[in-house]
């Protein structure tokens, strides 16, 4: 039994011992004005652990915005113990930058907040503390416009760091995130033991903007920037600049800094860190910082995953509390279920089968709880084949999230997720037979019902024989035709990467203006139409029965006219037989003679 690593109710636990953080007094600022060339300056950020760690910082010059931008910047060059082997990267954003005043008092001047691609990721552009904390920057008269080096600047934290991952899964989310374009980090979870207290944030500390927290884990790595009270700044850019936000804030283990010299987009130093506890609440996404408050954690809903071993008779359960923004209208035009349901589905059949079988068969149940429907939305499917490739899961992941992404689309009012139940069974063989072929009556009168007796065999099995009726329409056209049953095909065996490309578009939790939701279809104007849509994911995995003509059916010949009238009853595909221990596949047909 695989069970919660920090359970809900420590993490809510959490929130009674955050008095102490909400009394951190302010620490002073030095304006930008006073930011001057050549200062010696300091900053700090976390490379191990939770322990806060002091390196030195050479301001190169202040760099004004562009017109776009309306903003300037501190180029500084970084050095000391803690980043000479690694430079900074991705992690570092919001680390503070502290400076002497004129009297030797230090003070916060900015945040590490954009890197420039230059080789040992040592140069890079800090924001000043009067943008993070949303006042008004007037650029000091000497500082030089530099636009072209601001395009080429980078947010330091826009990948997605996911905890709870096994290595396979964790391979297949790394190929997915590479196609999407979007950098994503799998790290191990955060430590339960007494190496991870709950942390108090202060200026420099480890922290995470987090979309889910449990078992499986995911958000943004970053740095506290400046804490005012209760009242958190972090990063120094945005997260995707979606304004009002009610996300997880959260505190951040840092395993190690990984070292990349080249500082390009696709590689560059980054912080192997976990998000870990919840602390607060991530309110405001704009665009010099995301700002937090400390205490008061933001609307959430479970989501549980149960797993059976059919072979082995065991079960996996993961544990997710997912933060729910629907009352917000959904900011960046999605929810992070479908993303890390489909993960922690991707991790529980792995942590199933600790293998990846090509011939494997199982069924997935999936309920969503909603607060404006007295009864769960749902969808229950079979499945029969395999995954290729690294991970496993890749068919459940499939169905889910075409249930999922309904859910998101709905246009007619907030929808309130309330919890989602995934029921997933698995076992290692391959439950499906293939038919051999089919026996009737040589004459078969029109508007009954016949049996007849099918043969199948199971793969690498036995041979058997079943018997199944099929309703003959009163209108069927007279004279030699068929019995056809088509029995249903395996799942495809599509990797799990195929998968998550499908469904792990990142660019919908961490948007860009150009990936802003197009104006489509209306779609479900109730959520008894969406908990229909739901429902319709189900699909049938039995036998059907139709009556072709002896040269075949219209679905023979793609280029043929649709058959109309009596020829598309007889033609109907109608469900006769299934078995539950079963699937069929494959088609047979008998030659029949249709009589009055």
């Amino acid at each position: 039994m695989r069970y919660l690593r920090r359970t809900v109710l420590g993490a809510l636990s959490c929130v009674g011992v955050l008095g102490a953080q909400a009394a951190h007094a302010a620490e002073p600022i030095m304006p930008l004005a006073d930011v001057q060339k050549g200062m010696r300056c300091t900053a700090q950020s976390v490379v191990s652990g939770t322990d806060i760690a002091t390196f030195d910082i050479e301001v190169l010059d202040v760099i004004s915005g562009d017109v776009a931008l309306r903003s300037p910047y501190i180029l500084f060059r970084a050095s000391g113990a803690a980043i000479d082997a690694t430079g900074i990267g991705p992690g570092f954003s919001g680390s503070p930058i502290s400076c002497p005043d004129a009297a030797g008092t230090y003070r916060v001047a900015g945040a590490i907040s954009q890197g420039i691609g230059s080789y040992g990721n040592r140069v890079a552009l800090a924001t000043p503390i009067e943008s993070i904390l949303g006042e008004p920057v007037e650029p000091p008269a000497e500082t030089r416009s530099a636009p072209a080096l601001l395009r080429a600047a980078r947010p330091l934290a826009t990948p997605l760091s996911i905890g709870g991952l096994s290595a396979p899964t964790a391979q297949a989310l790394a190929i997915a995130a590479k196609r999407t374009g979007r950098p994503v980090y799998a790290a191990p979870s955060a430590p339960t033991d007494q190496r991870f207290p709950v942390q108090q944030l202060r200026g420099g500390a480890a922290m995470a903007v987090g979309l889910a927290s449990g078992d499986v884990t995911a958000g943004a790595i970053g740095t506290v920037a400046y804490v005012d009270g209760d009242k958190v700044w972090s990063f120094g850019h945005p997260l995707d600049s979606a304004g009002r936000r009610a996300l997880f804030l959260q505190d951040a283990y840092v395993y190690s800094v990984i070292d990349n010299p080249t500082g390009s987009a696709e590689l560059s130093t980054y912080k192997l860190a976990a998000p870990g506890h919840n602390v607060g609440t991530l309110t405001n996404d704009g665009t010099f910082a995301v700002v937090g408050r400390l205490g008061t954690l933001p609307s959430s809903y479970p989501l549980t995953i149960t797993g059976t071993d059919l072979d082995r008779n065991t079960t996996s359960t993961a544990r997710i509390q997912l933060a729910d923004e629907a009352g917000l209208g959904l900011p960046t035009g999605s929810s992070a279920l479908t993303q890390v349901g489909s993960l922690a589905i991707a991790e529980v059949a792995y942590d199933l089968l600790h293998s990846t079988p090509i011939r494997q068969s199982g069924s997935m149940c999936v309920a969503i709880s909603l607060r404006e429907r007295p009864k769960p939305m749902q969808f229950c499917n079979t499945y029969s084949g395999g995954t290729l490739g690294a991970g496993a899961g890749a068919a459940l992941i499939a169905d889910f999230s075409a249930a999922t992404a309904q859910v998101d689309a709905y246009n007619f009012g907030p929808l309130h997720v309330t919890g989602v139940k995934v029921d997933v069974k698995l076992r290692r063989s391959l439950r499906q037979a293939y038919l051999l072929k089919v026996t009737a009556p040589e004459r078969v009168r029109r508007g009954t019902t016949v049996r007849v007796r099918a043969y199948a065999q199971r793969v690498n099995g036995e041979k058997f024989a079943v018997t199944i009726p099929v309703k003959v329409p009163a209108t069927t056209p007279l004279g030699s035709r068929r019995i056809q049953l088509d029995g249903t095909p395996g799942d495809g065996g599509g990797s799990l990467a195929d998968a998550l490309s499908a469904v792990l578009d990142l660019s919908s939790l961490f948007a860009d203006d150009e990936d802003a939701e197009s104006d489509g279809g209306s779609g479900p104007r109730t959520p008894k139409a969406l908990a229909a849509l739901v429902r319709s994911v189900h699909r049938y995995d039995g036998v059907t029965t139709s009556i072709p003509p002896v040269g075949g059916s219209s679905s023979d010949d793609p280029e043929a006219a649709a058959p109309t009238g009596a020829e598309a009853d007889a033609q109907k595909a109608r469900q006769a037989y299934r078995n539950p221990d079963v699937r069929i596949s494959g088609t047979a047909r008998v030659k029949v003679r249709i009589v009055k």
